[in-house]
């Protein structure tokens, strides 16, 4: 069966208990929810590793509709009764509007969990997601190993570098019990696809039934782009939009790109360029029709623009990038 990346996550009832899974400890510990914050943090639970390990994991979900970056913490109490704040990011730098990313803590046997993680900070980012990767994978566990098996493929005309998968583990009765991500896949190039398998932690394997919400985190966003004859132009786009189809056509000297803001009113999308010439020409079409509202300044070394883009899906087309037709 395949899935996609918005399945089965599945609430826990708030409550502190002790069960015995396939003879692993796993703790659960209160869901929370932070008003102040537009993020929840649920499904926290706490396990023993091999090592002796403690982890606490979970699953931190942007109820906001921007993409933002979270940084989480958690209190930790030494044995002499000392205690610190362990603070880190969630499975991906990113989480995008009403998606959920997987979290984890892990710290010495000696040490202990004091209370439940918490949001240390939020940060509203205007980066687009680039839908040029898609990627297929078996929700249930894989063989011996009880492995997480998918394929990723670009279908984008760019190079894109430094993703990693991430995913939530889960028993047979649908309890989260782990959260996993994968080394990095150093490049993906165009039309090609990538092979991925990502292990669950060893003191917990024998629990593990399936996997949900397998995402991507990409840690280099596209910031060149091919434009023939071995040339590449860099490029800056700053956008809280679902970005599609970004491509460069030669005969017409474009950007071309469909862009679907996630702001049900339409939102501004920034896009930078190299200054090629001093009377270099601009012109951004939106639907195939003259655009005129944007703002387009230069530097003499920079083209700097930025694009209204009204609610619901848009194709732009903007011309004059190289400055030779």
């Amino acid at each position: 069966m395949k899935v996609s990346s918005s399945m089965f996550y599945k609430k826990i009832v708030p409550s502190l208990a002790i069960i015995i899974l396939f003879s692993i400890i796993i703790i659960l510990v209160p869901t929370k929810s932070f008003g102040e914050f537009p993020i929840s943090i649920v499904d926290q639970k706490i396990f023993k590793d091999l090592n002796g390990e403690w982890n606490l994991i979970g699953v931190v979900q942007n109820n906001a509709g921007t993409p933002i970056e979270v940084k989480i913490g958690v209190n930790v109490t030494q044995t002499d009764k000392q205690s610190s704040i362990l603070t880190s990011n969630t499975f991906t730098n990113v989480i995008y509007p009403y998606v959920s990313a997987p979290s984890k803590f892990t710290i010495k046997g000696n040490e202990f969990f004091n209370g439940v993680a918490y949001p240390i900070e939020t940060k509203e980012v205007a980066k687009p997601f680039f839908m040029d990767l898609t990627q297929n994978y078996s929700n249930l566990a894989t063989g011996d190993e009880k492995a997480l098996v998918g394929t990723i493929k670009n279908t984008g005309p760019n190079i894109i570098k430094n993703i990693a998968v991430y995913a939530s583990v889960h028993s047979i009765n649908g309890t989260q019990i782990d959260s996993v991500k994968s080394f990095i896949i150093p490049f993906i190039y165009p039309g090609k696809d990538v092979r991925y398998k990502i292990l669950p932690d060893p003191a917990i394997k024998d629990g593990v039934y399936y996997y949900s919400c397998a995402g991507l985190d990409i840690n280099s966003p596209i910031s060149t782009m091919e434009i023939g004859k071995g040339e590449f132009l860099v490029f800056n786009l700053e956008s809280a939009s679902l970005i599609s189809d970004f491509r460069y056509e030669n005969s017409s000297d474009s950007i071309i790109f469909e862009v679907k803001p996630y702001n049900p009113s339409g939102g501004t999308t920034n896009f930078k360029i190299p200054q090629v010439s001093s009377n270099q020409k601009i012109e951004i079409l939106l639907d195939g029709k003259q655009y005129e509202n944007k703002l387009v300044t230069m530097n003499g070394k920079t083209i700097n623009m930025d694009i209204f883009i009204p609610k619901d899906k848009h194709i732009v087309k903007i011309s004059g990038i190289r400055n030779q037709l």
